[in-house]
């Protein structure tokens, strides 16, 4: 993919400390809304090299800021028990389903964007949006959600958005056949991509053009209005 962006390596202030980011930008430096992305969980691939995370990030990234980030205690992150590697230290958290911590830093990402964009659409993928869920603050423009893990977590408040909401499933993720009785009837953007699994390996590309479709229809509207 021809890379028409710059990066731009940042360190985000947080309660343990700071987390790694990236920003994307076009090479006029928009002015418009952002997109943030909440990646998958770090055991998990989770990362802001996520193949599905860069493969949406580059895509969007022509017409918009993109801002991604790392977890705490993922890559340059800040590690709160920095004597616990890794696995250890998520695999707590995940026992406990004590993920407060993790909400609050996807919450100061936010709040640190104000200073690239004033207003911004929200992605997270697989864990990731579950995490953006719980984090949306009232400067996001419409939630996405690639392969929410709805049979792992509670997406209960989905039926509450008032958000455009778009989803990306695949048809043969193993967590869809558990949870797609959970999706409300709000949800804006349904798409369903067959022959594919929760990571979308050779499919990426088609995750971000729906993703793109999706986010500049709203856009559009948003203009329009």
């Amino acid at each position: 993919m021809a890379t028409d962006f710059f990066t731009l390596e940042v360190a985000i202030p947080c309660d343990c400390g700071h987390l790694q980011g990236r920003l994307l930008y076009g090479e006029e430096g928009q002015q418009g809304p952002g997109l943030i992305i909440c990646p998958p969980h770090p055991l998990l691939a989770g990362n802001m090299d996520n193949n599905v995370v860069a493969a949406i990030a580059e895509t969007m990234a022509a017409t918009m800021p993109v801002l991604l980030f790392n977890y705490r205690a993922v890559g340059t992150s800040s590690h709160p028990q920095p004597e616990l590697p890794l696995y250890e230290y998520w695999h707590g958290l995940d026992a406990r389903h004590q993920y407060d911590d993790v909400v609050a830093d996807a919450r100061q990402v936010m709040a640190w964007s104000r200073d690239y964009f004033p207003a911004f659409h929200l992605l997270g993928y697989s864990f990731g949006s579950y995490i953006a869920l719980r984090a949306l603050a009232d400067r996001a423009l419409s939630y996405t959600a690639i392969t929410p893990p709805l049979g792992e977590h509670d997406f209960s408040a989905l039926a509450a958005l008032h958000l455009p909401c778009g989803v990306v499933l695949a048809e043969k993720d193993g967590l869809l056949d558990r949870g797609k009785q959970q999706l409300p009837d709000n949800i804006h953007c349904l798409h369903i991509l067959k022959c594919t699994d929760h990571f979308f390996v050779k499919r990426e590309a088609e995750v971000a053009t729906l993703v793109a479709d999706f986010i500049h229809k709203r856009v559009a509207l948003l203009e329009i209005l």
